[in-house]
């Protein structure tokens, strides 16, 4: 009881009181996000088709509301298993996203104050430490953004960091225990790229110790290959059935260098760190940088770079602050992607570093380290006054430079137009095309103040040192300041969003109107990428989701006249035709809406749409994806007549114009009871994606004993049929997943038992007399 009575805790339970607070009271239905986020187009309704299903008392496996079907589970997003997802069983949807949010938010900042205090902080340097993260520039955009899983993810990396430098320098095991806890709760989180650059920045984080301590360095290089061994183990049951599922994904292998180098920390956007509306935003003005701001952004403030000087230029030891700063640095380097040769070693030679694209998230975790280096200046100056001149000299200068610069934006623009025309030649933006020309002004407007509010911050700053040499209190000035500047960029970047305004209702109105098994084409979102199909009432023919099928994206690229080499999860230049061959995804609408989203538009899909299942006995075997595609984009390919299949079926389907019935008797998520009556062997033709995952297994009363599932036309599934009577069952069983809880299971029992024998152990070693 007494440790639940300490100051600490109590401190995080009035926080988390307070988030769970400010997340109830929002307006009922809305959700901080900006319109056409991520939240809205993938992460709400994933959440809601878990609820869903889960309230029935259903695990879903697969997602047949997204690229016409596709891995849920093994998708890592839908964060099933994830401890705290529980809270969307509890809540309603939009106010369990805006309570997770918050939640993750205050388990980051509490990570990164006990990683400050157990490196001996003053207790305001810890607070501030565990303030800034949360707010800085790499973190609290991705609210905006409705990047749920990020925020799931990353606020579990203080937590692993911290637990093996406590192994390393105290060599206490509690660090090991809860980093390998950290690790599963990332996996279960969803973000496997975050869990990827967590790793790497622990595996730097270890070599900087190694190098600065060379008495640690057995220890630090073991413990992060064993704790990462112990989170995979822990998270089994997540990590297969994931691992298998993007095998088959277009993540499998390498994805296209262009791609993966894409979303790169433009070496432009450091001024960033102390001028956060310099490129412009998404509130006030248009942004005009590269790539997204919100992947972009690594404010820290002008205060924040102080702090870091103040740490170099502070009296005393300074090989921690070195590790930090080196490790800073180089995760630094990485996130700026290929603005160096990097990049194109670590594609080419690093093990699954070319699976992902957007190294800018190298930012959070060299932020992380950052912070470290600002509160180790937080402690020098309350701690060992006075300050260097150097500092408050230096922090002047900055200030007068940075000043200046924007008071010459303020008065002449041009240098933002012309960058701007640069930006655009590169092709690495996603501004809006056909702005009026004061949008852009309005953005060099914001550059100039930017700087101005920046400059002004460095010169207050650096008269408070100077004159602390004579009135030491002023030295808490740009302590003061610090948060400040964080809580003013928080709350710049805020918004609340109407969930409804994702999910068009006059959309779901027409589909409750218009029951019927059949699929939608969403194109009311940007490149015609969007998860909403559960939400909608309408199982969606694309989507936005890094684990749709390669088969599927391949069809789907080379349908829209593009080159299938290129397939991913997004149609950058949206969907320009219908084909008719889309009549086998069983496309019966297309949904659009004008430029502001006030109107729905609807549209027929092609022609006489296939049912989800049929008997075709004509059949051609082709060998290869390219054959293939070529065969169905025939004018004379119908597929409600032929079935392009890979390999030979067994028994051979005998040609005959009504082979006999079938129909669906039970239909899930995961599985689909069929019955069908056959005169002659033929082919049973799925509309729904193949899966090497899917099985076929006779059931009571079944002709025929064993069946198997081919891919059929690229993407379907065919299971060849004998003449008889058949009960067959179709359902998604990867075994993977058996296998994964088995592992899961065993590693937790380990896991904890080896926790309670330490515990034991140390206990009794606490108690036993001295001799």
């Amino acid at each position: 009881m007494k440790h639940l009575l300490r100051p600490e805790w109590v401190i995080v339970a009035a926080l988390f009181a307070i988030a769970a607070g400010v997340a109830l009271v929002l307006p009922a239905g809305e959700v901080m996000s900006l319109p056409g986020s991520d939240l809205a187009n993938q992460f709400a309704p994933w959440r809601a088709f878990a609820t869903a299903s889960l309230k029935a008392g259903h695990f879903p496996l697969w997602n047949p509301y997204t690229y016409s079907g596709e891995p849920f589970f093994g998708g890592f997003q839908s964060a099933l298993l994830y401890p705290l997802s529980a809270v969307f069983l509890i809540l309603p949807l939009s106010q369990a996203i805006n309570f997770s949010f918050f939640l993750h938010l205050l388990i980051l900042g509490w990570g990164m104050y006990r990683w400050a205090c157990q490196r001996g902080f003053h207790i305001v340097a810890a607070v501030l430490c565990g303030v800034a993260l949360p707010l800085s520039g790499p973190v609290w955009p991705h609210i905006y953004a409705g990047h749920l899983s990020n925020f799931c993810t990353i606020a579990w990396v203080p937590w692993i960091l911290a637990g093996f430098e406590r192994w390393w320098l105290e060599e206490r095991w509690s660090g090991l225990f809860v980093a390998s806890a950290g690790i599963a709760l990332q996996i279960f989180a969803g973000h496997v790229q975050y869990v990827y650059y967590t790793g790497v920045a622990a595996g730097l984080q270890a070599l900087a110790w190694s190098a600065a301590r060379p008495a640690v360095r057995w220890r630090a290089l073991s413990s992060v290959a064993a704790c990462y061994a112990a989170g995979v183990a822990l998270a089994a049951v997540q990590l297969l059935p994931g691992l298998a599922a993007a095998s088959e994904s277009v993540r499998q292998g390498k994805i296209p260098f262009a791609q993966a180098g894409s979303l790169f920390l433009p070496a432009e956007n450091l001024i960033t760190s102390f001028a956060p509306g310099f490129f412009g935003d998404f509130f006030h003005s248009v942004y005009i940088g590269r790539w997204y701001l919100h992947e972009e952004s690594i404010f820290i403030g002008a205060a924040g770079l102080v702090l870091v000087a103040a740490a170099w230029l502070g009296a005393g030891p300074r090989r921690t602050i070195a590790c930090d700063s080196a490790v800073a640095v180089l995760l630094l380097l990485l996130a700026l992607g290929v603005e160096t040769p990097l990049y194109r070693v670590l594609y080419d030679y690093a093990p699954h570093f070319g699976q992902f694209r957007g190294v800018s998230k190298f930012t959070f975790p060299a932020m992380t380290f950052l912070v470290l280096v600002i509160g180790a200046g937080i402690d020098r100056l309350i701690r060992q006054p006075p300050v260097s001149r150097w500092l408050s000299l230096s922090s002047l200068g900055v200030g007068l430079i940075v000043s200046v610069a924007g008071l010459f934006l303020w008065s002449d623009p041009s240098p933002i137009d012309e960058f701007t025309a640069w930006v655009g030649r590169t092709g690495e933006h996603f501004r809006q095309a056909g702005l009026p020309a004061r949008h852009y002004h309005d953005t060099a407007l914001q550059a100039g103040s930017s700087l101005l509010w920046a400059g002004a911050v460095f010169a207050v700053i650096g008269v408070s040192l100077a004159g602390s040499r004579r009135w030491p209190r002023l030295r808490w000035v740009p302590l003061a300041i610090f948060p400040v500047q964080l809580v003013l960029f928080a709350g710049e970047n805020f918004t609340i969003l109407p969930l409804a305004e994702g999910i068009p209702e006059p959309a779901r109105d027409f589909i409750v109107a218009h029951p019927g098994d059949y699929r939608i084409l969403d194109i009311i979102n940007p490149q015609g990428g969007a998860d909403t199909g559960f939400l909608i009432g309408a199982p969606d023919i694309w989507g936005n989701d890094p684990m749709v099928s390669r088969r599927y994206a391949e069809f789907i690229t080379a349908t829209q006249g593009y080159d299938p080499n290129q397939a991913s999860q997004d149609m950058p230049l949206g969907f320009n035709r219908l084909p008719r061959i889309y009549a086998m995804l069983r496309l019966r609408y297309l949904l659009g809406a004008n430029a502001d989203r006030s109107q729905i538009r609807l549209a027929d899909g092609p022609p006489n749409p296939m049912e989800q299942v049929q008997l075709i006995s004509d059949y051609r075997v082709l060998h290869g994806r390219d054959p293939l595609l070529a065969a169905m984009n025939a004018p004379d390919f119908d597929p409600h007549r032929t079935v392009l299949l890979e390999s030979e079926p067994t028994p051979r389907p005998v040609p005959n114009p009504n082979p006999g019935t079938v129909r669906v008797a039970q239909l899930s998520t995961d599985e689909l009871t069929i019955e069908a009556d056959v005169t002659t062997p033929t082919l049973l033709l799925i509309t729904d994606p193949y899966s090497r995952d899917w099985r076929a297994a006779p059931l009571t009363g079944s002709s025929q004993q064993s069946y198997t599932i081919l891919p059929a036309n690229y993407i379907l599934r065919a299971v060849p049929l004998a003449a008889g009577h058949h009960h067959v069952l179709i359902e998604y069983a990867p075994p993977s997943f058996p296998i994964g809880i088995g592992i899961s299971l065993l590693a937790f029992l380990l896991w904890l038992g080896v926790a309670v024998g330490l515990r034991l152990w140390k206990r009794s070693q606490e108690s036993a007399p001295e001799r």
